[in-house]
């Protein structure tokens, strides 16, 4: 019995005494292989089910993606430089994110949600938004409110890329210094995502065309960036920018 319960517990899980029985012997040996064949069964089960939830995975972030884009060209409808602003900010909003030391996933999510943050211009004005000269007061007022609108269109889905967006959309106008819009949040607490892609519409804000603008030369907007860290952006964001 001592022996047996050494076997057992040095991880036996059959044994035959002699003298051995081979009709005994061939049942046990019938029962290993069924044991065996069972076990392997449920190896290559476990591994269909795992491959399963990963290809389900997988068309589930493609769709999510695909929604991303759908909306993305939506927005730029009224405004065709629009979707090519998107698009910049959303690479150079993971490139910042990437040298500012985000796991890799996030920098993707961030460059697939950025081209969002400015979805809720749909609901400005053509006369303010396309507007060549100065905005009026009451005219700055209503582009503010794009923020609140755009996180509005995408807070309540319960896709994780658009909760992202809807976090961009409304913090990418607050400043560091508390002085933005539309919640006067400041340092950390605007959103570290708010942060990014801040500094990086900005930067293709200064560096590209505008109705009211010419575009700045990349140093010029560098200079204009390293300027104000610590006031407008997030000192953090702006050496990961350089």
């Amino acid at each position: 019995m001592i022996h047996r319960m050494a076997a057992l517990g040095a991880g036996a899980i059959d044994f035959l005494t002699k003298p051995v029985n081979p009709l005994e012997f061939q049942a046990r040996i019938r029962n290993l292989m069924a044991l065996v064949d069972a076990r392997n069964k449920l190896a290559d089960k476990a591994e269909w089910l795992r491959t399963e939830v990963e290809k389900a995975m997988a068309e589930l972030r493609a769709r999510e993606e695909e929604i991303i884009e759908r909306l993305t060209i939506a927005a730029s409808y009224k405004d065709k430089e629009t979707s090519k602003h998107t698009r910049r900010v959303g690479f150079y909003s993971e490139a910042i994110a990437r040298a500012y030391g985000l796991e890799e996933a996030l920098c993707a999510d961030i460059r697939l949600a950025s081209p969002m943050h400015d979805i809720d211009k749909v609901a400005i004005p053509d006369a303010v938004l396309l507007k060549a000269g100065k905005l009026t007061e009451q005219e700055f007022a209503a582009m503010q409110q794009h923020t609140t609108v755009g996180s509005d269109i995408l807070r309540e889905s319960r896709c994780s890329l658009l909760q992202l967006a809807a976090s961009i959309a409304r913090s990418h106008h607050e400043r560091w210094d508390g002085q933005g819009y539309p919640l006067r949040l400041s340092g950390t607490a605007i959103p570290l995502v708010g942060r990014i892609v801040a500094l990086a519409d900005n930067f293709d804000a200064l560096t590209t065309v505008r109705p009211y603008k010419e575009a700045w030369s990349i140093e010029r907007a560098v200079g204009h960036i390293r300027e104000r860290a610590g006031s407008q952006f997030d000192p953090d964001c702006v050496v990961a920018f350089e």
